[in-house]
């Protein structure tokens, strides 16, 4: 397998953090950012998107980080990732499109417009909304993770990596509050985990003011 991916990347840090914990084996290809590639013709073959990231396996070349995940799950996994049964199932993929539409929205105007603005031309009040909405949103997680210890369970599955991913950039702003009590502990495990540490807990102080994908 080849993964072209850029680390600091979050929808990179998903796939490179559920890589680590199935212990598989790939090659990395630096894309995107300083290392660029994303607009040649070769690459844009595999993902017309002009992304990252994108997973070659034999002779598939499949992009999407969700679908990179589900993909994963589903031909090297075990069914603590993804389960076999559609309601089982069901629990993972709805809280990994909350993820997407959601928390991951929220924050990632948050990341945009507080972290990746320059000083000079942050709108602080518009902030404040999407930092409003995260907290919502992570109210709503700490719901469930009241329950189990992980989103869906007593085990990591796929519904922990979307959000899980940005948990750590979360943590790391200056202007997020602090996390509801049961999600403080969740994210707590994560960060415990070899494969979390390795992709995921990476300094960010590069993308600070830097418009630039």
């Amino acid at each position: 397998m080849r993964l072209y991916a850029r680390r600091t990347s979050s929808n990179s840090q998903k796939v490179l953090w559920f890589l680590g914990e199935l212990g598989l084996e790939y090659d990395f290809v630096a894309t995107g950012g300083d290392a660029g590639g994303l607009s040649e013709p070769e690459y844009l073959a595999m993902n017309p998107n002009a992304a990252v990231p994108t997973l070659v396996d034999g002779p598939l070349a499949l992009w999407e980080s969700h679908a990179i995940l589900r993909y994963l799950a589903a031909e090297h996994g075990t069914r603590d990732f993804w389960p076999e049964t559609p309601a089982a199932r069901s629990w993972v993929d709805r809280w990994m499109d909350w993820s997407q539409s959601q928390f991951d929205a929220a924050f990632m105007n948050l990341f945009w417009g507080h972290w990746r603005m320059p000083v000079e031309a942050r709108n602080d009040e518009a902030n404040q909304v999407q930092v409003d909405r995260c907290r919502r949103y992570l109210e709503i997680l700490d719901g469930e993770l009241a329950r189990h210890a992980f989103v869906v369970g007593d085990n990591l599955s796929l519904a922990d990596i979307p959000v899980g991913a940005l948990m750590y950039r979360y943590a790391g702003l200056d202007v997020t509050a602090d996390m509801p009590p049961h999600v403080a502990r969740w994210y707590a495990s994560l960060t415990e985990r070899d494969a979390y540490q390795a992709h995921v807990m990476l300094p960010f102080d590069e993308l600070k003011g830097r418009l630039a994908p």
